[in-house]
């Protein structure tokens, strides 16, 4: 059991902290989940430094010196600290809001404290700053701290907890809960979606299968089952259409490339025992679909596969209230073009914005745009977008130089096996998942949800890392324990 919690510790709190805000959204508020993401983000950084996954022959004491010295001269974690930076000045400049002007007798918006900085409405950057920690921690974790195994141990761990979030959160539907009807029913009045982040940790359990398989964790495989079967249920449940067929075809993509693998690394019935073993795990989504979700929802949820008459995977007047909406978000941007009027204020800049034509289609509580990277633009601006994507760029660089250093050291060496060129899944995982999750961004603005932000950022820091380091350092690689 101690070995146990050494090998995987780090690799299991890493996990909980990334699906942490998936129990919590039908039953805490932004304020609670801050706070839960904080704590553990501080808990997982111990973790980080005190226990990482160590090379062959080496102590645990230079395991914890060398992940401390590559942190520090890994360009992205300063980047990390002025991000952490940026958000905390975000969540303290607040007092955005409307304000009425007796005199006049007119609305306008309020400025932050400082208008020159970044700001936000009352009570909105608390929960955005928590999760740039969260990522700040995930990122360093999976650049640096986490060996082969963990890496899939932390895939396994997030799809088993979403998994068993999942069944809660549809649980609570079934009592009627309000937060949880309203996510499951995917309005457009605020175009969010948890079910981005279960279908990250659908494809993820993908990747685990073979891994499992790859590891023997025969005693784990219920488990498994669970993690996929419930991450699925999850997707389902809190998606829109558009959203659930996205992440079902990146899933399968992954699945190909799992497959691929395993068959190379264990060849024999490894790629029918993986497909058997996944139709047994699909009997916990079709049962619970069919028991226990809610008439109503089902009704919903992709009804035009099922042959519902006038079901469309675009109900009538979407895309031109898509568009509206981004015509008010490119107008806000114009106007304020680097800062944006403040996190949190799309709401309140339709309502000085709109034209009079477009409250016909819009909802009276309408607070968010179908279009999540132009609503960024217009609550962020130039900067706000850039500090976004910045440290995905970073990651993505780190990413393409290690698998342009892994296929040119196979390929000097086997020049004519092109077969060798099967990397670990988690190689593909992280690319598919930011590819998948930005497309999303176009319909909605799941992407910048604490867990979305989470399980994105540390799928894609171990892409990078799960590229084989070159075969003259070799006694460099992460191995097992």
């Amino acid at each position: 059991m101690q070995k146990a919690i050494s090998k995987y510790g780090l690799a299991a709190h890493l996990a909980l902290l990334a699906v942490a805000p998936l129990f919590l959204f039908p039953f805490c508020d932004d304020l609670w989940t801050a706070r839960t993401v904080i704590w553990l983000s501080l808990l997982a950084l111990a973790w980080t430094v005190l226990e990482p996954s160590r090379r062959m022959d080496e102590t645990l004491h230079d395991a914890r010196f060398r992940v401390a010295s590559s942190i520090a001269r890994d360009p992205l974690f300063w980047f990390s600290l002025v991000l952490v930076l940026v958000a905390g000045i975000r969540w303290l400049n607040d007092g955005i809001g409307m304000s009425y002007d007796a005199e006049k007798a007119v609305w306008s918006l309020s400025g932050a404290t400082f208008p020159f900085l970044p700001g936000c409405v009352d009570g909105s950057g608390y929960l955005p700053f928590a999760s740039v920690v969260g990522v700040a921690v995930l990122m360093q974790a999976g650049r640096h701290a986490l060996g082969k195994s963990a890496r899939v141990c932390f895939l396994f761990v997030a799809a088993l907890l979403a998994g068993i979030a999942a069944v809660v959160a549809g649980l609570a539907c079934v009592f009627e809960n309000p937060v949880a009807l309203r996510y499951a029913a995917c309005s457009t009045v605020d175009a969010t979606y948890p079910g981005t982040a279960f279908g990250l940790c659908f494809m993820g359990s993908m990747v685990a299968i073979a891994g499992a398989f790859e590891r023997k964790w025969n005693r784990a495989m219920p488990l498994l089952a669970i993690a996929v079967g419930g991450s699925a249920i999850g997707l389902y449940l809190f998606a829109s259409d558009i959203v659930i067929l996205a992440h079902a075809v990146a899933a399968v993509v992954v699945m190909v490339c799992a497959l691929a693998y395993a068959h190379r690394r264990m060849g024999g019935l490894v790629v029918p025992k993986s497909l058997a073993f996944l139709l047994v795990a699909a009997v916990l989504p079709i049962l619970f679909v069919m028991g226990v979700v809610p008439e109503g929802i089902k009704a919903q949820k992709l009804a035009i596969f099922f042959g519902e008459e006038g079901a469309q995977l675009f109900p009538d007047g979407v895309l031109a209230l898509r568009s509206a909406l981004s015509e008010v978000a490119e107008k806000v941007w114009k106007d304020k073009p680097w800062l944006g009027t403040g996190l949190g204020t799309f709401g309140f800049d339709i309502r000085f914005n709109a034209k009079e034509a477009d409250w016909a289609m819009f909802a009276s509580n309408q607070v968010g745009a179908l279009n999540g990277w132009m609503q960024m633009l217009a609550e962020r601006g130039i900067t706000g977008v850039a500090f976004f994507v910045a440290p995905l760029l970073f990651l993505l660089w780190t990413y393409a130089l290690r698998a342009f250093r892994a296929v040119a050291d196979i390929l000097s060496k086997s020049r004519h096996s092109f077969g060798a060129l099967v990397f670990h899944p988690a190689c593909a995982l992280g690319p598919i998942a930011l590819l998948v999750v930005a497309a999303c961004g176009f319909y909605d603005h799941s992407f910048w949800r604490s867990e979305t932000m989470m399980l994105t950022s540390a799928m894609l820091a171990m892409a990078g890392s799960a590229f084989p380091a070159p075969k003259k350092a070799d006694k460099d690689s992460l191995t097992e324990k």
